[in-house]
């Protein structure tokens, strides 16, 4: 599917940015007229703050848009998927929240997790795979290759050794081929990250550049390319296995990127400025909001809760 425009984006931004303002309660009789002015200048800022306000509508009545279940019978996903996109979207009114956080994927995985859920899985081969919460992959072995999409979310992967077929997992438009046993890829925000527990793996970006990391070692990839190999804490990385987050100087984004998935609910930065800011912390997954307010306390930025599901972060 082809990505939005760069206007179109510009648009999407500052329609959350002024609705943020407008609903947050602060708002000056100075930021009603720029306000005014700003929905006068183009219909497409009138129509991106129209889709806001029904999303802030429709997030209302849902009991939380981002469940879903933790496996899908292979048998039975036609008739899910059928169902889901007659039945479910058209019933609960989604197609605000879709503006915002994406169609839900889980109708095409074989496993997927759903909010603050965790699963392992026996793979056929006698491989396993953890999922970290809101996470889904695809499986498909054949008599020549092992090969899982990373749908979205985070996966630790234990392979079991097969030297006549290989075992590769696909990732926003990269891959990684597994040269030994245990390593964790990590999608976030557009960004891949790779992180090797034991032997090595072999990392191709969208653009086609390959690198190889061993144990210690971590890249990250987007279509940009590849990112510099760098040494990882394994405990730090590793440490949502365990029930914990720990971010060491982290930017923002990824802060989000992963809190999202144990919080109920969508978190969302209105400025793209605000997205390299670097926080630190050990947080608990089963208390998410505690990470919103060590980012509220430690970084120039507010947050405004527009609903139970809706939160979004922007500049001071």
């Amino acid at each position: 599917m082809a990505s939005a425009s760069p206007l179109l984006e510009r648009h999407k931004e500052e329609a959350l940015a002024w609705f943020a303002r407008m609903q947050s309660g602060d708002a000056t009789e100075a930021d009603r007229v720029a306000h005014a002015a700003w929905m006068e200048t183009s219909a497409e800022h009138r129509r991106a703050y129209a889709r806001l306000e029904q999303v802030w509508t429709d997030l209302d009545g849902l009991p939380d848009p981002r469940l879903a279940p933790t496996r899908m019978p292979v048998a039975a996903m036609p008739m899910g998927r059928r169902a889901f996109l007659s039945g479910s979207v058209a019933a609960l009114g989604v197609a605000g929240y879709v503006a915002i956080a994406g169609l839900p994927d889980f109708w095409v995985s074989d496993f997927a997790t759903g909010t603050a859920e965790q699963l392992d899985v026996a793979l056929a081969d006698g491989s396993s795979v953890s999922l970290d919460a809101d996470s889904a992959i695809a499986v498909d072995f054949t008599g020549k290759e092992r090969r899982i999409t990373l749908l979205r979310g985070r996966a630790y992967f234990d392979v079991a050794k097969d030297a006549q077929r290989p075992f590769v997992v696909e990732a926003a438009s990269g891959a990684t081929r597994a040269l030994g046993t245990r390593f964790a890829i990590h999608e976030w925000d557009g960004t891949v990250t790779i992180a090797v527990e034991e032997s090595a793996v072999s990392v191709v970006a969208p653009n086609r550049s390959t690198v190889t990391i061993g144990v210690g070692q971590n890249v990250s990839y987007g279509e940009e390319g590849m990112g510099e190999i760098g040494a990882v804490d394994l405990a730090s990385e590793m440490a949502w296995r365990r029930g914990k987050l720990i971010f060491e100087d982290k930017p923002l984004r990824q802060v989000v990127a992963d809190v999202n998935r144990y919080r109920k609910g969508t978190i969302k930065v209105t400025d793209r400025r605000l997205n390299d800011l670097r926080i630190s912390g050990i947080f608990d997954i089963r208390n998410p909001e505690g990470v919103l307010d060590a980012i509220a306390a430690a970084l120039p930025v507010r947050l405004t809760r527009l609903t139970d599901y809706l939160v979004l972060v922007r500049p001071v």
